[in-house]
Protein backbone atom coordinates (compact mmCIF):
# COMPACT_ATOMS: atom_id res chain seq x y z
CA UNK A 1 0.00 0.00 0.00
CA UNK A 2 2.62 2.49 1.18
CA UNK A 3 4.48 1.47 -2.21
CA UNK A 4 1.38 2.15 -4.26
CA UNK A 5 0.59 5.75 -2.98
CA UNK A 6 5.07 6.27 -3.51
CA UNK A 7 4.42 5.71 -7.37
CA UNK A 8 1.29 7.85 -7.60
CA UNK A 9 3.36 11.03 -5.40
CA UNK A 10 5.62 9.97 -8.51
CA UNK A 11 3.81 10.57 -11.24
CA UNK A 12 1.34 13.57 -9.96
CA UNK A 13 5.11 15.20 -9.74
CA UNK A 14 6.27 14.10 -13.17
CA UNK A 15 3.18 15.62 -14.50
CA UNK A 16 3.17 19.32 -12.41
CA UNK A 17 7.15 19.20 -14.03
CA UNK A 18 5.30 18.21 -17.13
CA UNK A 19 2.86 21.26 -17.60
CA UNK A 20 5.06 23.89 -16.32
CA UNK A 21 7.60 22.93 -19.20
CA UNK A 22 4.64 22.79 -21.67
CA UNK A 23 3.37 26.61 -20.16
CA UNK A 24 6.66 27.83 -20.41
CA UNK A 25 7.35 26.60 -24.13
CA UNK A 26 4.23 27.79 -24.98
CA UNK A 27 4.85 31.15 -23.54
CA UNK A 28 8.04 31.47 -25.34
CA UNK A 29 7.18 30.37 -28.43
CA UNK A 30 7.05 33.00 -31.37
CA UNK A 31 4.12 31.80 -34.65
CA UNK A 32 5.97 32.76 -37.96
CA UNK A 33 3.91 35.13 -39.02
CA UNK A 34 5.94 35.63 -42.46
CA UNK A 35 4.55 32.50 -43.66
CA UNK A 36 1.01 33.52 -43.65
CA UNK A 37 -0.29 34.40 -46.50
CA UNK A 38 -2.66 36.82 -46.40
CA UNK A 39 -4.07 38.47 -49.94
CA UNK A 40 -5.60 42.42 -49.53
CA UNK A 41 -8.35 42.52 -51.30
CA UNK A 42 -8.33 45.89 -53.31
CA UNK A 43 -10.10 47.41 -56.10
CA UNK A 44 -8.52 48.23 -59.27
CA UNK A 45 -6.65 51.37 -59.34
CA UNK A 46 -6.66 52.62 -63.22
CA UNK A 47 -5.04 56.03 -62.21
CA UNK A 48 -6.18 58.73 -59.95
CA UNK A 49 -9.32 59.71 -57.45
CA UNK A 50 -10.30 63.24 -57.11
CA UNK A 51 -12.50 65.41 -55.25
CA UNK A 52 -15.43 67.49 -56.22
CA UNK A 53 -13.92 70.35 -56.20
CA UNK A 54 -11.16 68.68 -58.91
CA UNK A 55 -13.98 68.12 -61.14
CA UNK A 56 -16.87 70.75 -61.38
CA UNK A 57 -14.55 73.44 -62.06
CA UNK A 58 -15.32 77.10 -63.53
CA UNK A 59 -13.90 77.77 -66.59
CA UNK A 60 -14.50 81.53 -66.96
CA UNK A 61 -14.78 84.70 -64.96
CA UNK A 62 -16.24 88.34 -66.62
CA UNK A 63 -16.07 91.70 -64.35
CA UNK A 64 -18.78 94.28 -65.23
CA UNK A 65 -16.90 96.85 -63.77
CA UNK A 66 -16.88 100.89 -64.48
CA UNK A 67 -20.08 100.83 -67.50
CA UNK A 68 -17.62 98.19 -69.40
CA UNK A 69 -17.38 94.18 -69.48
CA UNK A 70 -14.73 92.15 -69.35
CA UNK A 71 -13.51 88.17 -69.70
CA UNK A 72 -10.97 85.83 -68.92
CA UNK A 73 -9.91 82.12 -68.74
CA UNK A 74 -6.39 82.42 -67.10
CA UNK A 75 -6.79 79.18 -65.16
CA UNK A 76 -4.90 80.95 -62.33
CA UNK A 77 -7.21 83.97 -62.08
CA UNK A 78 -10.76 81.49 -62.55
CA UNK A 79 -9.14 78.86 -59.66
CA UNK A 80 -7.68 81.74 -57.35
CA UNK A 81 -11.54 83.05 -57.37
CA UNK A 82 -13.05 79.41 -57.14
CA UNK A 83 -10.54 78.80 -54.26
CA UNK A 84 -11.29 81.18 -52.63
CA UNK A 85 -14.88 80.64 -51.96
CA UNK A 86 -14.13 77.93 -49.89
CA UNK A 87 -13.57 79.21 -47.27
CA UNK A 88 -16.48 81.89 -47.74
CA UNK A 89 -18.79 82.44 -45.33
CA UNK A 90 -22.51 82.07 -47.24
CA UNK A 91 -25.35 82.93 -45.34
CA UNK A 92 -28.57 80.96 -46.18
CA UNK A 93 -29.79 80.50 -49.46
CA UNK A 94 -32.60 81.65 -50.41
CA UNK A 95 -34.49 81.33 -53.81
CA UNK A 96 -35.54 84.32 -55.98
CA UNK A 97 -37.56 82.50 -57.85
CA UNK A 98 -37.65 82.38 -61.90
CA UNK A 99 -37.23 85.66 -63.51
CA UNK A 100 -37.99 87.25 -67.36
CA UNK A 101 -34.73 87.09 -69.36
CA UNK A 102 -34.11 90.72 -69.19
CA UNK A 103 -34.15 90.86 -65.59
CA UNK A 104 -32.14 87.83 -65.02
CA UNK A 105 -29.52 89.38 -67.25
CA UNK A 106 -29.79 92.90 -65.64
CA UNK A 107 -29.39 91.46 -62.02
CA UNK A 108 -26.09 89.31 -63.06
CA UNK A 109 -24.14 91.53 -65.56
CA UNK A 110 -24.71 94.31 -63.68
CA UNK A 111 -21.82 97.31 -62.70
CA UNK A 112 -19.69 95.76 -59.69
CA UNK A 113 -20.41 92.39 -60.08
CA UNK A 114 -18.05 89.80 -60.40
CA UNK A 115 -18.77 86.36 -62.30
CA UNK A 116 -17.83 82.57 -62.15
CA UNK A 117 -18.77 80.73 -64.95
CA UNK A 118 -19.20 76.85 -64.82
CA UNK A 119 -19.56 74.85 -68.37
CA UNK A 120 -23.29 73.43 -67.55
CA UNK A 121 -25.82 73.57 -64.65
CA UNK A 122 -24.06 71.86 -61.10
CA UNK A 123 -26.60 70.45 -58.34
CA UNK A 124 -26.11 71.98 -55.44
CA UNK A 125 -26.22 69.00 -53.64
CA UNK A 126 -22.90 68.40 -54.98
CA UNK A 127 -21.65 71.88 -55.18
CA UNK A 128 -22.33 71.76 -51.04
CA UNK A 129 -19.21 69.20 -50.87
CA UNK A 130 -17.27 72.54 -52.20
CA UNK A 131 -18.34 75.44 -50.82
CA UNK A 132 -20.57 75.56 -47.30
CA UNK A 133 -23.66 76.48 -48.24
CA UNK A 134 -27.00 75.97 -46.28
CA UNK A 135 -30.34 76.61 -47.31
CA UNK A 136 -34.32 75.11 -48.15
CA UNK A 137 -35.76 73.48 -51.10
CA UNK A 138 -32.38 72.96 -52.86
CA UNK A 139 -32.11 69.05 -52.88
CA UNK A 140 -33.72 69.57 -56.68
CA UNK A 141 -31.66 73.05 -57.69
CA UNK A 142 -28.78 73.58 -59.43
CA UNK A 143 -26.84 76.66 -61.38
CA UNK A 144 -24.40 77.39 -63.58
CA UNK A 145 -22.88 80.93 -62.15
CA UNK A 146 -22.02 82.12 -59.15
CA UNK A 147 -22.41 86.36 -59.34
CA UNK A 148 -20.61 88.32 -56.22
CA UNK A 149 -22.19 91.74 -56.12
CA UNK A 150 -18.82 94.03 -54.94
CA UNK A 151 -21.57 97.04 -54.36
CA UNK A 152 -21.55 98.91 -50.91
CA UNK A 153 -24.48 98.22 -49.10
CA UNK A 154 -25.76 99.89 -45.94
CA UNK A 155 -26.47 96.55 -44.00
CA UNK A 156 -22.48 95.76 -44.35
CA UNK A 157 -23.28 92.13 -46.19
CA UNK A 158 -23.01 92.02 -49.82
CA UNK A 159 -25.03 89.80 -52.33
CA UNK A 160 -24.41 86.53 -53.95
CA UNK A 161 -26.34 84.81 -56.81
CA UNK A 162 -26.08 81.57 -57.71
CA UNK A 163 -28.07 81.92 -61.11
CA UNK A 164 -29.32 79.40 -63.63
CA UNK A 165 -29.08 80.02 -67.33
CA UNK A 166 -31.58 77.69 -68.90
CA UNK A 167 -34.21 78.58 -66.37
CA UNK A 168 -34.03 82.16 -65.99
CA UNK A 169 -33.90 81.15 -62.12
CA UNK A 170 -32.13 83.08 -58.83
CA UNK A 171 -30.82 82.02 -55.83
CA UNK A 172 -29.44 84.64 -52.88
CA UNK A 173 -27.05 84.58 -50.28
CA UNK A 174 -24.72 87.29 -49.26
CA UNK A 175 -21.29 87.23 -47.80
CA UNK A 176 -19.15 89.31 -45.29
CA UNK A 177 -16.99 92.88 -46.36
CA UNK A 178 -13.98 90.76 -45.37
CA UNK A 179 -14.63 88.07 -48.03
CA UNK A 180 -16.18 90.54 -51.22
CA UNK A 181 -12.52 92.02 -50.42
CA UNK A 182 -10.83 89.52 -50.98
CA UNK A 183 -12.63 89.28 -54.47
CA UNK A 184 -12.01 92.90 -55.22
CA UNK A 185 -8.00 92.30 -54.51
CA UNK A 186 -8.10 89.75 -56.97
CA UNK A 187 -9.72 91.49 -59.53
CA UNK A 188 -7.24 94.54 -59.30
CA UNK A 189 -4.47 92.04 -59.11
CA UNK A 190 -5.72 91.24 -62.69
CA UNK A 191 -6.51 94.16 -63.90
CA UNK A 192 -2.58 95.32 -63.26
CA UNK A 193 -1.65 92.09 -64.95
CA UNK A 194 -3.48 92.59 -67.63
CA UNK A 195 -5.50 89.68 -67.42
CA UNK A 196 -8.84 90.66 -68.52
CA UNK A 197 -10.17 91.33 -72.12
CA UNK A 198 -12.68 93.81 -72.77
CA UNK A 199 -16.18 92.12 -74.16
CA UNK A 200 -19.00 93.83 -75.03
CA UNK A 201 -22.62 93.14 -74.84
CA UNK A 202 -24.59 91.46 -77.91
CA UNK A 203 -28.14 91.23 -77.88
CA UNK A 204 -29.75 88.04 -78.79
CA UNK A 205 -34.04 86.89 -78.46
CA UNK A 206 -33.08 85.38 -75.59
CA UNK A 207 -29.91 85.85 -72.93
CA UNK A 208 -27.20 88.98 -73.90
CA UNK A 209 -23.80 87.33 -75.25
CA UNK A 210 -20.74 89.07 -74.42
CA UNK A 211 -18.32 88.91 -77.29
CA UNK A 212 -14.65 90.41 -78.34
CA UNK A 213 -13.97 91.83 -81.38
CA UNK A 214 -10.48 91.67 -81.49
CA UNK A 215 -8.61 88.67 -83.17
CA UNK A 216 -6.78 86.43 -80.98
CA UNK A 217 -3.47 84.23 -81.19
CA UNK A 218 -3.32 80.84 -78.98
CA UNK A 219 -0.19 77.95 -79.55
CA UNK A 220 -1.25 74.76 -80.72
CA UNK A 221 -0.26 71.77 -78.43
CA UNK A 222 1.52 68.24 -79.47
CA UNK A 223 1.55 65.19 -76.82
CA UNK A 224 3.04 62.30 -76.63
CA UNK A 225 0.34 60.01 -75.00
CA UNK A 226 0.57 57.16 -72.89
CA UNK A 227 -1.38 54.34 -73.98
CA UNK A 228 -3.06 52.38 -71.16
CA UNK A 229 -3.10 48.77 -70.15
CA UNK A 230 -6.39 47.20 -71.04
CA UNK A 231 -6.85 44.92 -68.62
CA UNK A 232 -6.57 47.38 -65.83
CA UNK A 233 -10.37 47.81 -67.13
CA UNK A 234 -11.43 44.38 -67.04
CA UNK A 235 -10.17 44.06 -63.79
CA UNK A 236 -12.10 47.28 -62.67
CA UNK A 237 -15.25 47.05 -64.71
CA UNK A 238 -15.95 43.01 -64.80
CA UNK A 239 -16.90 41.49 -61.42
CA UNK A 240 -15.34 38.09 -61.92
CA UNK A 241 -12.25 39.39 -64.26
CA UNK A 242 -11.50 35.68 -64.72
CA UNK A 243 -14.29 35.13 -66.88
CA UNK A 244 -13.73 37.40 -69.21
CA UNK A 245 -13.23 36.72 -72.89
CA UNK A 246 -11.32 38.38 -75.71
CA UNK A 247 -12.24 38.65 -79.13
CA UNK A 248 -12.20 40.72 -81.71
CA UNK A 249 -11.09 43.75 -79.84
CA UNK A 250 -14.05 43.18 -77.19
CA UNK A 251 -14.12 41.32 -73.32
CA UNK A 252 -17.14 39.70 -72.09
CA UNK A 253 -18.23 38.02 -69.44
CA UNK A 254 -21.29 37.02 -70.32
CA UNK A 255 -23.43 39.85 -69.40
CA UNK A 256 -21.56 42.97 -69.74
CA UNK A 257 -19.35 43.97 -72.86
CA UNK A 258 -16.26 46.03 -73.22
CA UNK A 259 -15.64 47.44 -76.87
CA UNK A 260 -12.29 48.67 -78.23
CA UNK A 261 -12.22 51.69 -81.09
CA UNK A 262 -8.70 50.95 -81.92
CA UNK A 263 -8.11 53.61 -84.48
CA UNK A 264 -9.08 56.36 -81.64
CA UNK A 265 -7.85 54.44 -78.53
CA UNK A 266 -11.47 54.76 -77.36
CA UNK A 267 -13.28 51.54 -75.19
CA UNK A 268 -17.14 51.57 -74.15
CA UNK A 269 -18.70 49.55 -71.32
CA UNK A 270 -22.23 48.46 -71.80
CA UNK A 271 -24.65 46.41 -69.50
CA UNK A 272 -28.06 46.12 -71.33
CA UNK A 273 -29.66 44.52 -68.27
CA UNK A 274 -29.30 48.02 -66.80
CA UNK A 275 -30.55 50.16 -70.19
CA UNK A 276 -33.41 52.79 -68.58
CA UNK A 277 -35.97 53.00 -70.93
CA UNK A 278 -37.00 56.66 -70.60
CA UNK A 279 -34.43 58.78 -68.67
CA UNK A 280 -35.98 62.13 -69.79
CA UNK A 281 -38.84 61.35 -67.44
CA UNK A 282 -36.27 61.63 -64.59
CA UNK A 283 -36.77 64.10 -61.76
CA UNK A 284 -34.66 66.97 -61.16
CA UNK A 285 -33.55 65.23 -58.02
CA UNK A 286 -32.82 61.96 -59.64
CA UNK A 287 -30.44 63.58 -62.13
CA UNK A 288 -29.05 65.18 -59.26
CA UNK A 289 -28.22 61.79 -57.76
CA UNK A 290 -27.16 60.30 -61.51
CA UNK A 291 -24.48 62.68 -61.82
CA UNK A 292 -23.37 62.32 -57.97
CA UNK A 293 -23.23 58.58 -58.96
CA UNK A 294 -21.35 58.94 -62.21
CA UNK A 295 -18.63 60.95 -60.07
CA UNK A 296 -18.78 57.96 -57.71
CA UNK A 297 -18.22 55.74 -60.00
CA UNK A 298 -15.33 57.06 -61.92
CA UNK A 299 -13.67 57.21 -58.26
CA UNK A 300 -14.28 53.90 -57.46
CA UNK A 301 -11.50 52.44 -60.14
CA UNK A 302 -9.52 55.64 -59.53
CA UNK A 303 -10.18 56.42 -63.19
CA UNK A 304 -9.29 60.06 -63.43
CA UNK A 305 -6.49 60.53 -65.99
CA UNK A 306 -5.63 64.36 -67.22
CA UNK A 307 -7.86 66.94 -66.07
CA UNK A 308 -11.45 66.08 -66.69
CA UNK A 309 -14.45 68.71 -65.35
CA UNK A 310 -18.23 68.32 -65.88
CA UNK A 311 -19.19 69.24 -68.88
CA UNK A 312 -22.54 68.45 -68.72
CA UNK A 313 -25.76 66.03 -68.30
CA UNK A 314 -27.66 65.05 -71.03
CA UNK A 315 -31.71 64.90 -70.32
CA UNK A 316 -32.17 62.67 -73.55
CA UNK A 317 -29.78 59.70 -72.78
CA UNK A 318 -29.17 60.17 -68.94
CA UNK A 319 -25.57 60.57 -70.02
CA UNK A 320 -23.24 62.47 -67.56
CA UNK A 321 -20.11 63.88 -69.28
CA UNK A 322 -16.28 65.00 -68.49
CA UNK A 323 -14.66 66.62 -70.67
CA UNK A 324 -10.86 67.15 -70.85
CA UNK A 325 -9.04 70.44 -70.48
CA UNK A 326 -5.72 71.88 -70.86
CA UNK A 327 -4.89 75.38 -69.37
CA UNK A 328 -8.76 75.76 -68.54
CA UNK A 329 -9.59 75.43 -71.57
CA UNK A 330 -12.34 72.60 -73.35
CA UNK A 331 -10.84 69.88 -75.55
CA UNK A 332 -12.99 68.80 -78.08
CA UNK A 333 -12.89 65.48 -80.47
CA UNK A 334 -15.11 64.41 -82.95
CA UNK A 335 -14.57 60.62 -81.83
CA UNK A 336 -14.73 60.98 -78.20
CA UNK A 337 -11.05 61.04 -77.10
CA UNK A 338 -11.49 63.93 -75.34
CA UNK A 339 -14.04 62.87 -73.06
CA UNK A 340 -15.75 60.13 -70.34
CA UNK A 341 -19.33 59.66 -70.67
CA UNK A 342 -21.20 57.72 -67.72
CA UNK A 343 -25.21 56.48 -68.33
CA UNK A 344 -26.46 55.19 -65.05
CA UNK A 345 -28.89 52.49 -65.27
CA UNK A 346 -31.50 51.01 -63.14
CA UNK A 347 -29.38 50.23 -60.12
CA UNK A 348 -26.28 49.98 -62.17
CA UNK A 349 -23.77 51.61 -64.71
CA UNK A 350 -25.47 51.28 -68.50
CA UNK A 351 -22.83 52.71 -70.42
CA UNK A 352 -19.23 54.29 -69.97
CA UNK A 353 -17.34 55.02 -72.17
CA UNK A 354 -13.83 56.97 -72.25
CA UNK A 355 -10.47 56.88 -73.66
CA UNK A 356 -7.61 54.26 -72.80
CA UNK A 357 -4.39 57.20 -72.81
CA UNK A 358 -3.33 60.09 -71.16
CA UNK A 359 -1.61 63.00 -72.44
CA UNK A 360 2.37 62.27 -71.40
CA UNK A 361 4.82 64.31 -72.48
CA UNK A 362 4.20 67.93 -74.83
CA UNK A 363 6.70 68.38 -77.21
CA UNK A 364 7.22 72.05 -77.07
CA UNK A 365 9.89 72.78 -80.38
CA UNK A 366 6.27 71.38 -82.07
CA UNK A 367 3.92 73.83 -80.46
CA UNK A 368 3.23 76.96 -83.04
CA UNK A 369 0.75 80.26 -83.51
CA UNK A 370 -2.48 79.51 -84.50
CA UNK A 371 -4.42 82.81 -84.96
CA UNK A 372 -8.25 82.63 -84.82
CA UNK A 373 -10.97 85.57 -85.56
CA UNK A 374 -12.51 87.37 -83.20
CA UNK A 375 -15.58 85.74 -81.10
CA UNK A 376 -17.95 88.44 -82.57
CA UNK A 377 -16.98 87.03 -85.97
CA UNK A 378 -17.91 83.27 -84.63
CA UNK A 379 -21.27 84.56 -83.88
CA UNK A 380 -22.07 86.35 -87.12
CA UNK A 381 -20.77 83.55 -89.18
CA UNK A 382 -23.71 81.08 -86.75
CA UNK A 383 -26.53 82.95 -87.35
CA UNK A 384 -25.35 83.46 -90.78
CA UNK A 385 -25.70 79.74 -90.98
CA UNK A 386 -29.35 80.10 -89.21
CA UNK A 387 -28.59 78.47 -85.52
CA UNK A 388 -31.32 80.15 -83.56
CA UNK A 389 -29.11 82.80 -81.33
CA UNK A 390 -32.07 81.77 -78.65
CA UNK A 391 -30.44 78.68 -78.15
CA UNK A 392 -26.81 80.06 -78.21
CA UNK A 393 -25.19 80.57 -74.52
CA UNK A 394 -21.86 80.97 -74.89
CA UNK A 395 -18.58 81.64 -77.26
CA UNK A 396 -15.38 80.73 -75.66
CA UNK A 397 -11.70 79.46 -76.46
CA UNK A 398 -10.90 75.87 -76.68
CA UNK A 399 -9.08 72.97 -78.73
CA UNK A 400 -9.78 70.36 -80.91
CA UNK A 401 -7.92 67.35 -80.28
CA UNK A 402 -6.66 65.28 -83.48
CA UNK A 403 -3.84 62.56 -84.23
CA UNK A 404 -0.64 63.67 -85.33
CA UNK A 405 1.32 62.27 -88.41
CA UNK A 406 3.76 60.01 -87.00
CA UNK A 407 3.67 57.34 -89.95
CA UNK A 408 -0.06 55.77 -88.52
CA UNK A 409 1.63 54.82 -84.44
CA UNK A 410 -0.85 57.19 -83.55
CA UNK A 411 1.99 58.01 -80.38
CA UNK A 412 1.10 62.04 -81.00
CA UNK A 413 -2.14 64.25 -80.64
CA UNK A 414 -2.19 67.47 -81.65
CA UNK A 415 -4.45 70.25 -79.74
CA UNK A 416 -5.27 73.10 -82.25
CA UNK A 417 -6.77 76.14 -80.81
CA UNK A 418 -10.37 76.73 -81.74
CA UNK A 419 -13.47 78.59 -81.07
CA UNK A 420 -16.42 76.51 -79.28
CA UNK A 421 -19.62 77.21 -78.22
CA UNK A 422 -22.73 76.21 -76.10
CA UNK A 423 -25.94 75.66 -77.58
CA UNK A 424 -28.85 74.20 -75.80
CA UNK A 425 -26.53 72.90 -72.76
CA UNK A 426 -24.22 70.88 -75.27
CA UNK A 427 -20.47 71.98 -76.24
CA UNK A 428 -19.55 72.40 -80.38
CA UNK A 429 -16.98 73.36 -82.33
CA UNK A 430 -17.34 76.75 -84.52
CA UNK A 431 -16.08 75.43 -87.33
CA UNK A 432 -14.39 79.03 -89.08
CA UNK A 433 -13.28 77.36 -92.05
CA UNK A 434 -14.83 79.69 -95.34
CA UNK A 435 -17.61 77.23 -97.05
CA UNK A 436 -17.35 76.48 -100.91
Amino acid sequence: MRKFSYVRGLLLTILVVLSVVLSYLIWKAQPNYESIDVKEVKNTAIDKQKTASQVFKPILAQINQGGLHYQTNTEEFVNQLATQGRAFTFSEIVSSGKKSSQEYDRLIHQNGTVELVYPNNIPFSIFSQIYELTGKDLEAASFNRIVFDTNTTEAGLYTVYFTNDREDTIYQSSLPQKDITIIRNLVDNANEQDELGKVEEVSTSNHALFLSKKATTLKSKKYIIDTMDISLFTKALFPDASSVKNEDNSYTDGSSKIVLDTDNKVLEYINPAQENANPATQSEMRRANMIQDSFNFINEHSGWTDEYYFTGYNLASGSTKFSMFVDNLQVLSDSGMSEMAVTEGQEAVYKYSRPFFKLDYTIPRESTNVTLPSSYDVFEKLRNENIETDGLQMITLGYKMNWSEDKGLKRIVELKPTWIYKYRGKWLEADMKESD
